[in-house]
């Protein structure tokens, strides 16, 4: 199977391809909190691949409004970003950021880090339901990376998309993103687009290790 990469630039991002909608359809991940009964030695499970160089779980440490994403980086997505809205979710902290541009960009990041069961639990609870599910991206930076696609919050499935990256076989983390009316007018791919907002993500946690 082909694998697709497709990593974009900061500036390019928000300037050339038009992010917008940080409307409810960028909310965190529908994922939901499974029975911990699935112990370590278990992982991965459920079609998911094994993360074969994991990253300490310190990297996932406090909230992402503080190591996801830079002010630079951050400026470069959504133009002026304003105020972060942090909240603890069932998966684990998520920070949300809207842009003050007049855009309407935003993007979404989770940590998940209260289950213990990593990219396995999104293989098991959203891939069954998804209404898009993408598993042949190339793994950001050598860890294992799905893409979905939740009727819920896109019922046309084109405007918005959900990556998870597994950084070990019990911790992950999450981008969720949504095109605007430009972006998805032009047929943008929320997936492909989100891989990159991951892939950025990825070497501010690998900063942290």
């Amino acid at each position: 199977m082909n694998r697709r990469s497709l990593v974009f630039p900061v500036a390019v991002l928000f300037g050339a391809l038009g992010l917008a909608a940080c409307t409810d359809s960028n909310k965190s991940p529908a994922t939901t909190e499974s029975s911990a009964t699935t112990s370590a030695a278990e992982l991965p499970n459920s079609g998911a691949p094994k993360v074969e160089n994991p990253l300490p779980a310190s990297v996932l440490d406090g909230s992402p409004c503080d190591s996801a994403l830079t002010a630079e980086q951050l400026t470069g997505y959504l133009g002026r970003p304003g105020s972060p809205l942090e909240k603890e979710e069932t998966l684990g902290p998520s920070c949300t950021w809207s842009s003050d541009s007049g855009s309407g960009a935003g993007i979404l990041v989770g940590y998940e880090t209260k289950t213990g069961q990593g990219i396995s639990l999104t293989y098991k609870n959203e891939k069954p339901k998804a209404a898009r599910w993408v598993d042949d991206l190339d793994p950001v930076q050598g860890y294992p990376t799905v893409a979905y696609v939740d009727t819920g919050i896109d019922p046309e499935h084109k405007r918005s998309c959900v990556i998870t990256v597994g950084v070990s076989d019990e911790l992950a983390y999450s981008v969720s993103l949504t095109l605007g009316d430009k972006a998805a007018g032009e047929g943008k791919d929320a997936c492909d687009l989100g891989r990159g907002v991951a892939d950025t993500v990825m070497t501010n946690l690998k900063a942290k290790a």
